[in-house]
């Protein structure tokens, strides 16, 4: 166990002009000016995996876009706690060793400028804790790819991340989400909202089923839960999955006129079947039913298959007596 002030010193003395064949780092922040200067250990690497946070608004999104064009997996802690670690673990040859201690993935902090303290193990036993406290890191984060940048992007981070010195990551998360998916909502209500006019709604089936995602989203971010939302429309694969206390798959169908028959093509691949109602850019009503329920409705003869155009249909008479509050769902699904 060594001291280690300025850390890329310490990792360049320690490899002799060797190279570094893998690297995992965790670590509370990430800004470019530190990518810059850990980019000459990349060059080389066959794994590199980093995790950090958005907790307080610090990490850069340029620096976690240079991370992955360097060719690192990058992973947002996603959990309830604070991120707040500093652990670097190299792999070169056969040597394995870890610095932990106080340094982020920043340029004062890698170089020395910064007041910093790190010590270098290399214990087997300690190299293997330090192994698996981040593969078990990477299970509470969210992994970085386009869509996530998206989202961090057009949901405002940049602009968020100034105001949030003092907010967790999880709460700069529901800004986020909040304005990236009401915003999407809202395009698509003024796109649709013009063929309505033109009665020309049956051309917008696409944009309205995609509507009411993103509408199910902007209500579900007020509530501290996870989605993921099926937005490629990927076959087989339910619209949404809400992570509350399970996984809880849902379909959804959107509607923006009244008494307009649903349309369930099957009845397996998920949890609840969602109608979601568009009464104007504001105003959305849920009637929600569980798989078990239409399966009890089938057997009643009450939902009936449409051979000619294979799917389910449900007549407004049925699904309106299972209105439901949002709020009320939420409870269950998150008591269940």
């Amino acid at each position: 166990m060594e001291p280690c002030i300025n850390l890329l010193e310490c990792v360049n003395e320690k490899l002799k002009k060797g190279k570094v064949n893998k690297i995992k780092v965790a670590v509370a922040y990430v800004k470019l000016s530190g990518v810059e200067m850990f980019s000459d250990l990349l060059e080389d690497v066959s794994e590199c995996t980093i995790i950090t946070s958005l907790d307080f608004g610090i990490t850069e999104l340029e620096g976690v876009k240079k991370l992955k064009e360097l060719g690192c997996s990058v992973y947002i802690y996603n959990g309830k706690k604070e991120f707040h670690p500093k652990v670097y673990l190299f792999e070169s040859g056969s040597q394995e060793f870890a610095i932990i201690g106080s340094s982020n993935l920043s340029e004062g902090a890698l170089t020395g400028k910064n007041v910093e303290l790190n010590l270098m193990v290399s214990e087997k036993g300690l190299i293997d804790y330090i192994n698996s406290f981040i593969n078990n890191l990477i299970s509470e984060s969210i992994p970085v790819d386009d869509n996530l940048l998206s989202v961090l992007e057009s949901g405002g981070y940049n602009d968020i991340r100034h105001k949030s010195y003092d907010r967790p990551a999880w709460d700069i998360f529901r800004d986020i989400n909040r304005s990236y998916y009401c915003g999407k909502f809202n395009e698509l209500y003024d796109f649709v909202q013009k063929y309505k006019e033109r009665g020309e709604l049956m051309k917008m089936r696409s944009s309205i089923h995609k509507m009411a995602l993103y509408g199910l989203a902007c209500d579900l971010s007020s509530y501290d839960l996870k989605i993921d939302l099926n937005e490629r429309g990927a076959r087989g694969a339910p619209d949404a999955i809400i992570k509350a206390r399970n996984e809880v798959k849902v379909v959804v169908q959107g509607m923006v006129l009244l008494g307009k028959t649903a349309i369930l093509s099957k009845l397996s691949g998920f949890d609840y079947f969602i109608i979601l109602r568009m009464i104007d850019r504001g105003t959305r009503e849920y009637y929600i039913l569980s798989k078990s329920e239409l399966e009890k409705l089938v057997r009643e003869s009450k939902i009936v298959y449409n051979e000619n155009a294979k799917a389910y249909e449900i007549s407004p008479r049925i699904y309106e007596k299972y209105r439901t509050m949002l709020n009320e769902f939420i409870n269950k699904i998150s008591s269940s």
